[in-house]
């Protein structure tokens, strides 16, 4: 068992549709103070996600690879664990991370 809760946007709990977009989700769990890790670059892309993140003082890492095997995905969040929760306790929100396939972590550009 990890030593936090783990939610996932598929449950049906969270009442999240599949359709629903990036930025109406990110709003909600950003203002819910929820860290978002995932392998959807379309947060890093899409600047209405980018403008709920800033919005709500979202908190985001993306793991490379959004096609790559679940293993890699956990072996880079594995990796990056310690890390992220520095990175969580001193950044002030709102911030997104990368997760590079190569073990960096690199902030994307100011919010």
């Amino acid at each position: 068992m990890p030593p936090f809760n783990v939610e996932y946007h598929s449950e049906k709990k969270n009442g999240f549709r599949d359709d629903l977009p990036d930025d109406e989700w990110l709003a909600v769990v950003s203002q819910k103070k929820w860290l978002v890790v995932t392998h959807d670059k379309l947060v890093h892309d899409d600047s209405m996600a980018k403008q709920a993140v800033e919005q709500y003082n979202g908190r985001i890492f993306y793991l490379d690879g959004g096609s790559a095997p679940k293993w890699e995905k956990l072996r880079l969040f594995i990796f990056a664990y310690k890390k992220i929760i520095r990175i969580v306790k001193q950044e002030k929100a709102p911030f997104i991370y990368r997760i590079t396939r190569n073990d960096r972590i690199i902030k994307v550009r100011k919010l």
